[in-house]
């Protein structure tokens, strides 16, 4: 059994081939029943694969989509796929349409993979995502990181060094796994 990786997208580009692929995605959701048989259902990238033309055995596509919403100039959504985002899928999307940017940003806690591809945090600004005492936050820079963690260890801390030992320190003087501080990165690719 795989670890899954949820992964958002924001996709932008020419108008006419945005509205294109929402469109023949917001179709397969409409479906009574998947385009080809499988048991990710009818959201499963290999039913857009066949779509829009190409063998579904040919492109790794293991792992669906869901939320699917088309706002102003951007289609966003996320896929749950096994082990990472699947880029086989979409750079076969972008084969077929040329013009579209596609950013994404992908969560997978079991090999611990937080990537991104938005470069410039256009739609996904966030670099840092902290778990701790149950909750989830995401800082787009350092700075913000840094108070978020001087708060919860009660000292100020201004790098990433600082950071890291704060973090360390703290987590070695409990037992208490809801207590701890879990600092996960977002690579840039």
């Amino acid at each position: 059994m795989p670890n899954w990786c949820f992964t958002s997208y924001a996709i932008d580009g020419k108008r006419k081939e945005v509205q294109s692929l929402y469109s023949r995605m917001n179709r397969l959701e409409k479906r009574r029943k998947p385009l080809v048989s499988n048991t990710f259902g009818k959201t499963w990238l290999g039913c857009l694969v066949t779509l829009l033309g190409a063998d579904w055995q040919k492109v790794y596509c293991r792992g669906y989509w869901y939320d699917l919403q088309y706002e102003g100039e951007t289609l966003r959504f996320t896929t749950e796929t096994a082990w990472g985002p699947m880029d086989e899928v979409f750079d076969f999307i972008k084969s077929i349409y040329p013009s579209l940017n596609i950013y994404w940003q992908a969560e997978e806690d079991g090999w611990c993979v937080y990537a991104t591809n938005d470069k410039e945090g256009k739609y996904f600004p966030d670099r840092y995502k902290v778990e701790a005492n149950c909750e989830i936050e995401y800082y787009a820079t350092l700075e913000g990181l840094c108070g978020h963690v001087s708060k919860i260890v009660g000292k100020t801390v201004t790098n990433m060094d600082e950071v890291n030992a704060a973090i360390e320190e703290w987590n070695n003087a409990t037992d208490d796994y809801d207590a701890m501080i879990y600092l996960n990165e977002f690579s840039v690719e």
